[in-house]
């Protein structure tokens, strides 16, 4: 994945309804539909339950590029905790934190992107920028990295 992180979109690829079925049929919706074809109940609401953590992901995302970090990085918390594989959340996680200072949750969340899928570009190329951009103290000599020109933030395309 290169460039800004997009919505998720869940896909029904598998024509099981996104991965639900009606609790008193026990059938899943037909791939056009979220009502169960025998008693035609509305199945919505499962699907909400199952797509949370997208969801979240989904929210975190938006007020990441609205400039909302701290709520941001919250959802995008929630996100990971509902679904710990979706690996974009854990990017955009690593990327607001970083662009909050949160050097050490940056870190980790880009650390467990890569666990989860190595190679990951955007990890990969987050986790680079927030290695470059250390503060004084950290590199030898003290010199600074941050803010100077050319250095990007190792979150500017969230």
């Amino acid at each position: 994945m290169t460039g800004r992180p997009e919505p998720v979109i869940p896909r029904q690829d598998d024509g099981a309804g996104y991965g639900v079925q009606c609790p008193l049929c026990r059938l899943a919706p037909a791939p056009d539909s979220l009502r169960c074809p025998g008693c035609q109940e509305d199945l919505a609401p499962l699907v909400h339950l199952r797509l949370r953590g997208r969801l979240a992901y989904n929210e975190g995302l938006r007020l990441a590029r609205a400039g909302s970090l701290g709520e941001a990085v919250g959802e995008l918390e929630r996100a990971v905790r509902l679904e710990p594989g979706l690996v974009v959340a854990w990017v955009v996680l690593g990327k607001a934190a970083a662009r909050r200072g949160d050097r050490a949750r940056a870190a980790e969340a880009l650390g467990r992107a890569l666990r989860l899928d190595p190679g990951h570009p955007g990890a990969e190329a987050a986790l680079t920028a927030l290695a470059a951009a250390r503060p004084a103290g950290d590199r030898p000599g003290g010199e600074r990295s941050g803010g100077q020109a050319g250095h990007a933030s190792p979150a500017a395309d969230v």
